[in-house]
């Protein structure tokens, strides 16, 4: 039990600092007040950073690589627990996954937010600012599958999308758990 909560408190540091990528690169509005917590609960840790405002297109990179850190941290200290203190491919693999996995909770997080949010007239700046952070994602595939009237697909997919890169993660953390 405790150690599922320390695995979910991780997670949720990590997540916070990929959100700040996400706001930080879609720019969003500054005053908004998630934004404002956001930016205040992170900026501790980022303002000492050098690369604080590299970008590559458009992506600031520096809160993507806290939540690496933030999960290589974890992981090295899971698996030394674990009595697995010299595989550092494993604890590299693990921190990536985990990185890769919590980028893709909060994308699901995001596109179920901006869904719901849709349908309630007085949330409409709610469903405005999920779809300023999921458009670089939802883009490409609204490409292919363009909006019919109200009804936007191109979520659904992305969404359908993001549990299968889950459930291949799930079957490949297996495989190598059991291996250890």
């Amino acid at each position: 039990m405790q150690l599922q909560f320390i695995i979910m408190l991780a997670e949720a540091f990590v997540i916070l600092f990929e959100l700040r990528a996400l706001m930080q690169s879609s720019n969003i509005d500054y005053y908004h007040p998630v934004t404002q917590a956001v930016v205040k609960l992170t900026e501790p840790v980022i303002k000492f950073l050098p690369f604080r405002n590299y970008n590559i297109k458009g992506f600031y990179l520096c809160g993507i690589a806290v939540a690496f850190v933030i999960a290589l941290a974890f992981s090295a200290v899971f698996f030394t627990y674990f009595g697995h203190m010299f595989a550092p491919g494993l604890i590299l693999t693990f921190a990536l996954c985990m990185t890769l996995k919590s980028f893709g909770y909060l994308i699901l997080f995001l596109l179920l937010a901006q869904a719901l949010t849709s349908w309630l007239p007085s949330t409409r700046q709610w469903s405005y600012m999920c779809g300023l952070l999921t458009y670089p994602i939802v883009r490409p595939v609204q490409k292919i599958i363009p909006p019919i009237g109200m009804i936007d697909i191109s979520l659904m997919i992305v969404m359908l999308a993001i549990f299968a890169l889950n459930s291949l993660f799930l079957r490949i953390f297996g495989a190598v758990w059991m291996a250890l």
